[in-house]
């Protein structure tokens, strides 16, 4: 009920028809999950009717509807590997490529310019109101007008970084919806007496090879220096970068425990490195990660009897 409310009040919070997806989607991911982990291929059913109401309610012009098959896709592919011992994280985060392949296309798309456009006048408009209410309290003279060219300068900054970024923004914000409809989907088998679903060790994240390909085609396409595909590399880029961190991360963690560092002396030892040094961590954890998928840190390791 938490998380059902949690959504509900960012729904309210988001302008209509994108606030909707706050609930459509985790709803989507649980059934299609459910489905397919309950009558196997036949529970494909549910991501084929979520993508027929959708195009018939929207049609294939509303950006935003696109994302709730895709989801619903991600969600029936987990349901599908659900049987035996599960998946790992890193495989999941694997079967979120359906919403990553349509965020990689969606500057493609006719409307991506207007929903661009859109986002930067609604990001405007805050500025504009932080500037008011600033005058408002006092905030009068020389910082005041330094502020007004700090926002116009980020304004402008922003609008050139918009088209880039928005799609790995969205990406974004499915990993979490797909996470809270796996939430929902365990606490409805739970209900059902159902099996328990899978749960994966952080410590054992690990990407698919497949995944390096999928960088590999975003730096390509960035070097190549192609502007209508820029935004699709770096989408492509950033998420795998961003996947291949947390891959490094796992590894550094799998490291210190085999060596019998507590799990709470590592968690504080990354969050005040990743504060000090966000973009040195970022990049060295995303270097490893990138090297795992070669040398496989973790099977290198020596176990506990042959140390």
């Amino acid at each position: 009920m938490l998380l059902v409310t949690a959504l509900g009040l960012f729904a309210l919070q988001t302008p209509p028809p994108w606030g909707a997806l706050w609930l459509v989607v985790p709803v989507a991911v649980a059934v299609s999950l459910l489905a397919c982990w309950r009558f196997g291929l036949w529970g494909l059913v549910a991501p084929v009717a979520f993508f027929g109401v959708t195009m018939l309610r929207e049609g294939s012009l509303g950006l935003w509807a696109w994302w709730i098959p895709a989801c619903a896709l991600t969600g029936a592919w987990m349901g599908l590997r659900e049987e035996g011992e599960g998946t790992t994280g890193g495989q999941r985060a694997w079967m979120l490529i359906p919403v990553l392949v349509l965020a990689a296309g969606l500057p493609w798309l006719l409307r991506y310019p207007q929903l661009v456009g859109d986002v930067d006048r609604e990001l405007k408009a805050s500025d504009a109101e932080l500037v008011r209410l600033l005058g408002r309290v006092g905030d009068q003279g020389g910082r005041l007008a330094a502020l007004e060219r700090a926002v116009a300068d980020n304004a402008a900054l922003r609008t050139r970084l918009l088209p880039h970024v928005v799609p790995t923004a969205l990406f974004a914000w499915m990993i979490l919806l797909v996470g809270a409809g796996r939430a929902l989907a365990s606490r409805a088998a739970s209900s059902l007496r159902w099996p328990q679903l899978s749960r994966a060790r952080f410590q054992d994240w690990r990407l698919p090879d497949g995944a390096i390909w999928v960088f590999l085609a975003g730096l390509a396409l960035l070097v190549a220096q192609w502007p209508p595909w820029t935004p699709t590399a770096w989408t492509l880029l950033l998420n795998t970068m961003l996947g291949f961190c947390v891959q490094g991360i796992a590894v550094v963690e799998s490291l210190l425990l085999a060596r019998g560092v507590p799990p709470s002396l590592i968690v504080l030892t990354m969050l005040f490195v990743f504060a000090v040094a966000m973009p040195i961590f970022m990049l060295t954890t995303a270097a490893v990660g990138l090297g795992d998928v070669w040398l496989d840190f973790r099977r290198l390791e020596p176990g506990a009897d042959q140390e």
